[in-house]
This record gives C-alpha cells, sequence and structure tokens, in this order.
C-alpha cells in the first residue's frame, strides 16, 4: 500500500479515538469517567483489534473477546444499533466495565466495530461498591448485561435504560455515563463513516490487512531478539477470609522462536474459590499481556497482529483460567490480573534484565469506593471512587536504568489513568482530604534502582458517617522486588481519631467499613519493588532520595552503605566512608 495513505490512516484513525475520547469525558458525569477509567478501541468486522491509542491496558489486552459473541449472536445487526456486554461468561473482564460496541457500515457490509469500555462504580450490587470480594456467585454481584442491545436507530431503547434507572443507586449518574457512552460512539462511528467514504471500502480493508500484518511482523521480530527457552515464577498473593492463608500463583514463559510466540502457561494454579477473585479468561490473558508488553519495545503496534503472538495455556474452573458459571469474578480488574502483570515482568527480568522489572503496587483503600449521604443535597445517596491527585494508588515498579514512577497505579492502568483535583472532589462530594497524598519515607522497594514510594492519605466526611468498600491485596505479601532488590511498603488501612490524631484501628483490605463522624480513613499505599542490589545505586542518588524524603539517611546508612553529611543545605556524600562501608556490608 503506498506509504503515504498508509501512514496517513494510522493517524486518521489513532485521531478518532482521540475524539471519542475527549467527548466521553465532556458529556459524562461519574468521576471514575473523568479520570479516564475508560477505554476507546477499533476492531474490524473480523473482531480484528485494529488500534487501543492510548486507553487503559486491562480494558484493550483482550477486549476483542467482549465483540466475538455479539458478531455470533446477532443477524440482524444494523446502522444505528448499539450492543452492551459486561458479562465476563461473555468475553468481558468483569461486570463493571461496560463494553458498548457500535457498528461501523458501508452500504450494507461492516467495515469498523468502535468498542467503548467504561467502568462504572455502581452496577446494582448489593453492596455499595462494583467490587466484592466476597461475592460467591454472578448473583450477588449486581447487574450483567450478557451481549444486549441497548439502541436501535440511533435512538436508546427506553425498556433497556428503566432496568438500568431502577437497580442502580445513583441512577443519573449511572445514565449520564451511559447517554455518554452512546452518545461518542456515534460520533466516532460518524467519523468512521467519513473516513470510509474518502478513501473507500477497499483501501481502507486493504490498509486493516496490511496494518495488522505489520504488527506480527514487529512482534516476531522482537520475541526472535530474546533468548529461547522456559521461565517459571512465582508471587504470592494476601490471605482473604475464604484463603486464611493467601496461596501462591505459578506462571510459565516459553519464548519458541520455530513458533514465533511468547507461550504463557496458568494451569498450574488453584482451582476456581467461592469469591469475586476468580479471573475469567479475558482477564487472565489480560494481566500476564500487560506485563509482556510493558517489558517489550514501547513502539510495538497494539493490535491483533501483535496480540496474537502471546499464546495462553489455560484450564477451565481454575482461579486463572476459565471459571465455570456462575463463578464470582467482581474483582477480576485488579487483584489477581495485577499479580499476573507483575509475575510477568519479574519473569521477564530474568529472560534479560534489561527489559523486565519489578513487581508494581497493588490495589489498597486509594481506590476503595466511598459511600453514603449527601447532607448538601438534601441527604441524596451518592458512590463514587476518590481518584485525585496524589492518591497514585501504588507505587511504580523498578526496572533496570530507571526508578519507578508514582503514577503507575496498578498493573491495570500503568500511568494510563487521570486524576481530578482534591478541591474539585471535595467540591462534588461531602469529603474533606486531611491529607491529599504524603509521600511516606522509606516506603520504595530499596536496589540499584528504587520502587516508587507509597501514598498516606487521610479521609474524613464533613457531616456524619461515610462507608468505605475495600478490595484490597499487597499489604501481607507487598510489591516483591527483583534481581537482589527488595519489596515495598505494604498497602494498609486504619481507622483514624481526628480528635486525638491515633491511629484506632487497622482495617482488613477487603470489606465494607463504616467510618463515623469525627474519625477519618488512614491509606497507606504500597512503594513499588526494587531492582538490583541497593549497594550499586549510584551515591549521589541516594543523597537526593534522602533530600527529597524518599529515604531516610538511617536506611541510606543501613542499606544502601551510604554515609551523608547532613549539615551542608545540599547534603553531600563522604566518598571515602562510603567506599569502606560499601566493601564491610559487600564481604559480610
Amino acid at each position: 500500500m503506498d506509504q503515504i495513505v498508509f501512514t496517513t490512516l494510522v493517524k486518521r484513525i489513532e485521531r478518532i479515538v482521540q475524539e471519542v475520547t475527549i467527548k466521553c469525558v465532556q458529556s459524562a458525569r461519574s468521576a471514575t469517567i473523568h479520570a479516564r477509567d475508560f477505554s476507546v478501541t477499533i476492531a474490524d468486522s473480523q473482531c480484528r483489534t485494529v488500534t487501543i491509542h492510548g486507553g487503559l491496558p486491562i480494558h484493550t489486552m483482550s477486549i476483542d473477546m467482549a465483540l466475538k459473541p455479539i458478531v455470533e449472536m446477532f443477524d440482524d445487526i444494523q446502522p444505528g444499533d448499539c450492543f452492551l456486554n459486561n458479562c465476563p461468561f461473555y468475553g468481558n473482564v468483569h461486570h463493571a466495565d461496560y463494553t458498548f460496541c457500535t457498528p461501523v457500515f458501508s452500504d450494507e457490509k461492516i467495515i469498523f466495530w468502535l468498542l467503548l469500555r467504561m467502568h462504572n462504580v455502581d452496577v446494582g450490587a448489593p453492596e455499595p461498591t462494583a467490587y466484592l470480594p466476597y461475592a460467591k456467585e454472578i448473583y450477588e454481584e449486581g447487574l450483567h448485561w450478557p451481549c444486549v442491545r441497548v439502541a436501535r436507530g440511533y435512538q436508546e431503547l427506553k425498556d433497556i435504560v428503566r432496568i438500568g434507572l431502577t437497580r442502580i443507586r445513583v441512577p443519573q449518574q449511572w445514565y449520564g455515563d451511559f447517554a455518554a457512552a452512546l452518545g461518542s460512539s456515534w460520533i466516532g462511528e460518524r467519523r468512521l463513516g467519513e473516513l470510509i467514504e474518502e478513501y473507500g471500502d477497499d483501501a481502507v480493508t486493504e490498509f486493516i490487512d496490511e496494518w495488522i500484518e505489520y504488527g506480527r511482523r514487529r512482534m516476531i521480530a522482537e520475541i526472535k531478539s530474546l533468548p529461547e527457552g522456559t521461565w517459571e515464577g512465582e508471587t504470592w498473593v494476601d490471605p482473604i477470609e475464604f484463603i486464611p492463608d493467601g496461596f501462591k500463583l505459578n506462571m510459565k514463559l516459553t519464548i519458541d522462536h520455530e513458533q514465533e510466540a511468547m507461550i504463557v502457561d496458568l494451569r498450574d494454579n488453584p482451582d476456581q474459590v467461592d469469591g469475586g477473585i476468580n479471573l475469567p479468561e479475558a482477564s487472565s490473558i489480560a494481566g500476564p499481556s500487560q506485563g509482556i508488553f510493558a517489558s517489550l519495545d514501547p513502539t510495538l503496534h497494539h493490535n491483533t497482529g501483535a496480540f496474537e503472538r502471546i499464546q495462553f495455556k489455560l484450564r477451565e474452573g481454575c482461579i486463572c483460567g476459565i471459571p465455570n458459571f456462575p463463578a464470582g469474578t467482581s474483582v477480576s480488574t485488579s487483584y489477581l490480573t495485577d499479580r499476573l502483570t507483575s509475575l510477568a515482568m519479574a519473569i521477564m527480568a530474568r529472560v534479560d534484565p534489561n527489559r523486565g522489572g519489578a513487581e508494581g503496587g497493588y490495589i489498597g483503600f486509594q481506590e476503595g469506593v466511598f459511600s453514603g449521604e449527601d447532607f448538601r443535597r438534601n441527604n441524596a445517596p451518592y458512590v463514587s471512587q476518590p481518584i485525585v491527585v496524589g492518591s497514585f494508588v501504588g507505587g511504580g515498579p523498578a526496572v533496570k536504568g530507571h526508578d519507578g514512577w508514582p503514577a503507575w497505579g496498578i498493573g491495570g492502568t500503568q500511568g494510563c489513568i487521570s486524576t481530578t483535583s482534591v478541591e474539585l472532589w471535595e467540591k462534588n462530594n461531602p469529603h474533606i482530604f486531611e491529607v491529599g497524598a504524603q509521600i511516606v519515607t522509606d516506603s520504595p522497594g530499596d536496589g540499584e534502582f528504587i520502587g516508587s514510594v507509597g501514598p498516606r492519605m487521610l479521609v474524613r466526611h464533613r457531616q456524619g458517617p461515610f462507608w468505605v468498600a475495600g478490595y484490597g491485596d499487597g499489604r501481607v505479601y507487598p510489591p516483591a522486588g527483583v534481581m537482589g532488590g527488595s519489596a515495598g511498603h505494604a498497602n494498609q488501612g486504619f481507622i483514624w481519631d481526628l480528635g486525638t490524631e491515633t491511629q484506632e484501628e487497622e482495617l482488613p483490605l477487603c470489606g465494607v467499613f463504616e467510618i463515623k463522624e469525627g474519625k477519618a480513613i488512614e491509606i497507606f499505599g504500597n512503594g513499588g519493588g526494587g531492582f538490583g542490589s541497593p549497594l550499586d545505586r549510584d551515591a549521589d542518588q541516594v543523597r537526593k532520595d534522602v533530600r527529597n524524603g524518599w529515604i531516610s539517611d538511617e536506611k541510606a546508612r543501613d542499606v544502601y552503605g551510604v554515609v551523608l553529611d547532613l549539615e551542608p543545605e545540599e547534603y553531600a556524600v563522604d566518598a571515602e566512608a562510603t567506599r569502606q562501608l560499601r566493601e564491610e556490608k559487600r564481604a559480610g
């Protein structure tokens, strides 16, 4: 294909995704959508992912699986249709991520599908949250929409909307996001239609084929740049009520040049459990894929051609595989998915230390779901998540050559989610952030390259109590380091007494907890895991870490072997004392 036309189409399609994203943010109502906890992708008539420009990894790595059953089920698809699929047993990742699928026609032929996946913080579950780690079955989770037509002839179907409005605690917030998804999807459909009309069906379909083939060739070349072999790894998951001792997740990664593939085997893992932490097939694929792609050339094209070169061996009835209906899966976009993401990165560090990394931060109360009554609005109920500036959830993992970054979030976001301001949150919600985000000294995992710091937050209600729904991991087993690096700080949550300014009670990371008036919730997030030996860290960088409050001067001496003179304004490294101390530590 003509290279100018080819490149132009790449950029035009990416621009359409950007426009749909902007329109959705501008018109949606919930804080989660304003924080861009949603993603837009474009697929073709064969359900092949063409582009995922932008968006969150957890949303996009297996989004084609939510489209395929719609194409198989419906034989009367028309322009102006839109379908909704949020069911993990029909290819979705979890039921709080609504996947809107809109066909794009040329005459009577489908050329594209525009896919918009958005997170809903309230889905009509028994508890005021979309994340229910103790929900044994889907019957305890809230509304599932298993490949349902929600619009016809560019009009929403009123009977479908009534179901949602009746079952949701915050119906106007839900409907605002629903309408934003439809409207912005149809804008994307219009733009793609204009593109097809300008270039013609043949040129556009030729482009799709060549673009996906180009992604395949690039991915194969990347795979062949890696050593062949099989590597195995494990990570430990925190105890939870129905697994009181915690449990181990295993992954086997094979790089096969002859098959031109990376093969991920997750079959050697526990059976599915009576809880909401089971991973459906889409999340079982997305989790390791996120970690692998984070460890490869960032210029690789994220389309089906590249994705299909990562192949999976999964087991039915497995906690991370293909769980049997009606297993609970409501927290499957974080929790074990993030464990698999970090595990894949840690294995890749052993494949090639220049590519992989340590474990990154896990979900904690920083993304807990807040609910209650807003006295400023006639005690109207609210349900929301405080994705605010500074609540960077978990510290990023260290990789060779780079420290972890605070904006990592979790494995499913990897810095791709936005935040709203503390002030805007306090305007729209009845909370006060006594501490919006405070760097916790000595929270990074130690290493030649350190994980990111973890945050501390302190949140109270303006009047009366509120409830926090947690669904976290990473307290007993925080993000581990690799190649000699150490683990980061643990996820923790405490009831804080505002009168005495003291910690009153530590909370389990999973459950729904009342925060009474006069109390606050104190939240500590994970620090990221470290990479390499702390004794190899540049001494001047340790000086900067101490000066910036990331590590203490005691830790600089005891762990990093760096002796500092704290008297000068910029601090100073005692080079000779540092050399001697490091020699002693290496010898001892």
